[in-house]
Formats: C-alpha cells, structure tokens, sequence
C-alpha cells in the first residue's frame, strides 16, 4: 500500500517565493526599459546617417529604412521566442538577428565618425559606400527566407504535390481515353458537324450529312451470323 505525503508550504516559504518573482519581474521590466534606451539610442545615430543619404526633400524614405532596422531588433526577439520554429528557421532568425545588430552598430560608429568630422577608415568607406544603402534590404530579404521556412509551408508544399501529381494522373488517362474507338467516334461526329457548319456558311446551303444509325448490339450480331453461315454454305457448294 502507497502512502501519500503532502508537503506543507510554510508562510515563509510562500513569502520568498513572492519576492522571487517581484525581483524577477522587476528584472524583466529594467531589461525591457535598457534594451528601449539602446533603441533610442542607435535610432538616433541611425536616422542622422540615413538622412544624410537622401535628399533633403526625400527625408521620408530615410525613416523608413530607420523603422526596418529598428524595428526588426523588436520583432526578431519575439520571433524567436514565439514564433520560429527550431532547426532553419530558429538559425536564420539568429543570423539575421545578429546581422541586424551588427548594421546598426556600423551605423552607430559611421555617425560619430562623421559628426567629428574625422577621416573615415577604408573598410568603413566600403561599408557605407556598399553595405549601408542595401541595409534595409538585408533584413527585408531575411524575413522573406523566415516565412519561406516556417513548418506550415511544408503542409503547402505537401497539398501542392499531391495536386499535382492527381493532375498527371487524369491527364495520362485522358490520353489512353483518346484511344477508344467510342471517343474517336464522338470526335469524328464532332467535326463532321464542324465542316458542315462551315460548309453551309461559306455557300449558304444547308449541307446535312446522313449518317447510318447504328444497329442494336442483338441485331448487329445476328446479322454477322447470318453473313457467316452464308459464306460457309456458298463454300460447301464449291
């Protein structure tokens, strides 16, 4: 026989717990505040380096390409943690993640280079010659490849392929179908119909084909029959 103990939970206990997950949930809130100051941060740096790229009257665009790399260090977190299935799809969304961090970070150092007005080094001129201008394409095309993993798309590709693969199928059977001396009938009763139709409108006579009517399959049959045993008779007498 089993016996069940209960563990009691003390008061103590139960008050610890409580400020375990104040602090925890203090910490989150310091961590979410810090990561929204480093935002701010770098979107600043960010938008006085890509409107510099733009013309004056074009400041817009220069936003626009702000709230892709801004806004994809907000999004790719939570991807990540809600969305992004493991295996290729949790990778790309690391990599880009990292890679999104990385632009920014350029960016951040290309504008207090140039708000000191000091001599850029080579590989930051190749950067923000190259690299800079397509930034927001990066990340665009990155998010593309996330939806183009995600698992569902494997249900897709699955219904895609059984479709497909019926469609062969009925396409293989409608040329053995062709074949059939019935179809081939019905095709040849069709263009007879064509032509005459034609016919008609060319020389404005109604021209009507007669065709014979087929015999029922019991007489057709006797009357083969008959032809036979005609023939075997007329042979007898030779």
């Amino acid at each position: 026989m089993t016996n069940f103990t209960t563990e009691v939970v003390t008061l103590g206990e139960l008050m610890r717990a409580q400020r375990r997950d104040a602090v925890r949930a203090f910490a989150v809130f310091l961590a979410v505040v810090l990561y929204a100051a480093v935002l701010v941060y770098t979107g600043v740096h960010n938008f006085n380096l890509l409107s510099r790229t733009v013309p004056a009257d074009q400041r817009f665009f220069a936003i626009i390409a702000l709230l892709c790399l801004e806004g994809a260090a907000v999004f790719l977190p939570l991807a990540i943690h809600f969305w992004l299935a493991p295996g290729p799809q949790r990778l790309v969304g690391y990599l880009l993640y990292g890679l999104n961090f990385a632009v920014v970070m350029l960016n951040t150092v290309l504008d207090a280079f140039t708000q000191r007005a000091e001599q850029l080094p080579d590989w930051l001129q190749l950067y923000a010659a190259f690299i800079l201008p397509a930034s927001p394409v990066f990340i665009g095309v990155g998010i593309a490849f996330l939806f183009l993993l995600d698992p569902s798309k494997k249900i897709h590709d699955a219904r895609a392929a059984a479709q497909a693969a019926s469609m062969d199928a009925l396409a293989m059977h409608m040329r053995e179908a062709a074949n059939r001396p019935d179809i081939n009938a019905a095709l040849q009763r069709a263009a007879l119909k064509d032509v005459e139709a034609a016919t008609s409108q060319v020389t404005g006579v109604r021209v009507v084909t007669k065709t014979p009517p087929a015999l029922p399959k019991g007489e057709a049959n006797g009357r083969a029959q008959s032809a036979r045993r005609a023939s075997r008779a007329l042979k007898k007498e030779d």
